[in-house]
């Protein structure tokens, strides 16, 4: 990795975190890589009812915006170059998605330190393309909850195996030491330290010390640019998020969530909390 990289913000964000919450690149890679790689096959599902020629316009317009801004070494693997292929970059984020050892995991980058961090950004650059797009084309009436359901379906696909983690086998077997364990393991699946400030058997907050995620989106796009996409939708995108999870459970009437900090809407951390109904 070239020593500017091994120095910026993002980097120092991402490796950081993982070594803080004990989990390291090896282990991590998958989440970020195939993560992706289920996102777009989650957004193309999503615009499976709007009409072909408009998704299409939608995913160039995507694409062509990433292309400015993705890591080198990523678009050589998964082929994003003039003129685009559309079709061709599904193709080969669908083998991602499905092979852990699909040689664009780890070989993104020099090593495997570079492969991760190229792709949180590519990740964040992608992410960021998709809400602005599908506001872009659809409008926020039709968009955003395009893009809300792509975010609960990631909440959902490992739940399964979360529940097992925490032994959760039913909605009987929740309560909030549970939810405490379910909410940190989430967390720091995606690099973020996760710092428990109050729990008991009625409520557990907890503030987010970092975010990889945020912070290679603001290093690549800038601060206000990031923003520009952040401060319209991860208010919503994330408390649904966890709501869904706890409906999912069955518990979401006996139990809440909210957020009401944001390190990407200027907060100095991000802070969850679950309570207990009345």
């Amino acid at each position: 990795m070239e020593a500017g990289k091994a120095r910026s913000q993002g980097s120092l964000s991402l490796f950081g975190s993982l070594a803080e919450i004990g989990h390291n690149v090896e282990e991590d890679i998958n989440t970020w890589s195939q993560g992706l790689a289920f996102h777009y096959s989650n957004l193309l599902d999503g615009l499976s009812e709007v009409e072909k020629d408009k998704k299409e316009r939608i995913l160039k317009d995507i694409w062509s915006n990433v292309a400015e801004k993705a890591p080198d070494a990523i678009k050589e693997k998964i082929g994003i170059k003039e003129p685009l292929d559309i079709d061709k970059i599904g193709e080969t984020l669908s083998q991602v998605m499905i092979d852990s050892n699909h040689p664009a995991i780890k070989g993104s980058g020099k090593d495997i330190n570079e492969s991760i961090l190229n792709w949180v950004r590519f990740f964040a650059v992608l992410d960021f393309n998709i809400y602005l797009r599908l506001e872009h084309h659809l409008g926020t009436k039709d968009g955003y909850p395009i893009y809300m359901g792509l975010w609960e379906k990631f909440a959902l696909s490992e739940l399964d195996e979360i529940k097992k983690a925490v032994g959760i086998s039913g909605p009987d077997d929740v309560d909030m030491d549970k939810i405490g364990e379910l909410s940190k393991i989430y967390w720091e699946a995606i690099a973020c330290p996760y710092k428990v400030t109050k729990h008991d058997a009625n409520t557990h907050e907890a503030e987010l010390l970092a975010c990889p995620y945020w912070d290679n989106m603001r290093e690549i796009l800038g601060e206000d640019v990031a923003r520009s996409m952040t401060l319209k939708c991860e208010a919503a995108v994330s408390v649904n998020y966890y709501e869904a999870i706890l409906k999912a459970l069955g518990v979401f009437d006996r139990y809440s969530f909210t957020m009401d900090k944001f390190l990407c809407c200027g907060d100095d951390v991000c802070r969850v909390r679950f309570e207990k109904r009345a």
